[in-house]
């Protein structure tokens, strides 16, 4: 019986126009094919059950799930499929619930976010990135134009880093251009960071000394996802910023010292922010940070803080310093160092997990004012802008 009626169903509900989807229902099983993005993916009945959005299985006043799956048998089956319309066709289980369902939203749930999860980046180094430029926005289309604030959320996800131009040179332009993707993450250096060369704060970046390329709070579990500059007031002389793409020096990486790569991958050490009597921040983690699929998640690189090697074995200490050196030649190799000169009007967003950056010494007053924006909130903006 279920053969004909899938077979009833595929030839009546093949494929929507739009998202050309194909669907196929087995014996245990259920399956969704994009012909667009090529991908497949089968789930248990139990699955499409459980995605169910009727008025009993979804309080829509809450917007929340309302099944009780405990409830919900191992080998619920289909009794009879039915086409509605091209995108739209119901089920009834054998325990004699009746469901509805929507293609493009079994898509969104299943093979959308699979395809999300393939690596879209495109990897720069000095002369990569200096014939493309860092993508630049205007910033009153920014603020009242969703399209523009779409394009710079995909331009981050791209290349890891826009400038946004014709932003006012006060401390109060940052906040409202933060308010656009969310929150601004609070941490240990304030919500809003004014960095000067007055030593306010015992640390490198509050002095007029060089910056090497790095990544911030490397010691935090939920590292800063989204970093902001703004400079208000530009140094006499130097104060340039560096940025570097961890991921293509990560990559380089891979391919002339896999060695080194695997290490840096594998070996979970612990980095620190120790301000004694004040500060005792400790996170666990790889320098180099994988997904399940291979793509780079995060890069931790912070020269000027910390790394607590106690719990390693003797070979693993001294693999990693071996791999750490090699992956700090490539990262400090001018070929892949992006030099930029912010002008007051212009503010920098760059990913935190992908791009390192620094900061050329200088002469005279500088003021940089500097936010985050935690990855929760940025990728959540991005997931419901369809990037």
């Amino acid at each position: 019986m279920l053969k004909n009626l899938r077979n009833k169903f595929l030839s009546l509900c093949h494929v929507t126009r739009r998202l050309h989807i194909e669907t196929k229902f087995g014996k245990n099983s259920f399956q969704i094919i994009s012909k667009i993005s090529k991908t497949s993916h089968k789930y248990p009945y139990l699955w499409l059950r459980d995605n169910c959005k009727c008025s009993k299985c979804y309080n829509y006043v809450a917007d929340e799930i309302d099944i009780d799956l405990s409830k919900i048998s191992d080998n619920i089956r289909p009794s009879k499929i039915e086409s509605i319309d091209q995108k739209t066709f119901s089920v009834l289980w054998n325990d004699g619930h009746e469901s509805q369902y929507d293609l493009e939203i079994l898509y969104n749930f299943s093979l959308k976010s699979l395809h999300q999860l393939k690596n879209s980046k495109k990897l720069w180094n000095k002369d990569i990135i200096g014939k493309l430029g860092v993508p630049k926005f205007n910033y009153i289309d920014y603020l009242s134009n969703d399209l523009t604030l779409r394009s710079s959320l995909e331009s981050i996800k791209i290349y890891g880093a826009v400038i946004i131009e014709g932003v006012n040179a006060n401390s109060n332009e940052i906040s409202n251009l933060c308010k656009r993707i969310g929150p601004i993450q609070n941490s240990h250096f304030g919500a809003d960071c004014i960095v000067t060369n007055s030593l306010s704060f015992k640390d490198r970046a509050y002095t007029n000394l060089s910056l090497k390329a790095h990544t911030d709070t490397v010691y935090l579990k939920n590292s800063a996802g989204i970093e902001i500059f703004h400079v208000l007031k530009p140094a006499e002389s130097g104060g340039e910023s560096l940025l570097v793409d961890g991921f293509y020096c990560a990559q380089q990486l891979k391919e002339n010292h896999p060695n080194d790569f695997e290490i840096l991958r594998k070996l979970d050490v612990e980095f620190n922010f120790l301000k004694e009597g004040v500060y005792d921040l400790r996170h666990h983690g790889p320098v180099i940070e994988l997904d399940k699929l291979g793509n780079f998640v995060q890069i931790r690189f912070n020269p000027y803080h910390k790394v607590n090697l106690d719990h390693l074995p003797f070979n693993d200490i001294c693999d990693y310093y071996k791999a750490m050196r090699n992956f700090s030649k490539i990262i400090q190799n001018e070929s892949n160092e992006n030099w930029i000169s912010l002008r007051q009007d212009q503010v920098l967003l760059f990913d935190n997990f992908r791009i390192l950056h620094g900061r050329a010494a200088f002469t005279g007053h500088r003021t940089l004012i500097t936010v985050y924006i935690s990855r929760d909130d940025y990728l959540s903006k991005a997931n419901v802008l369809g990037i």
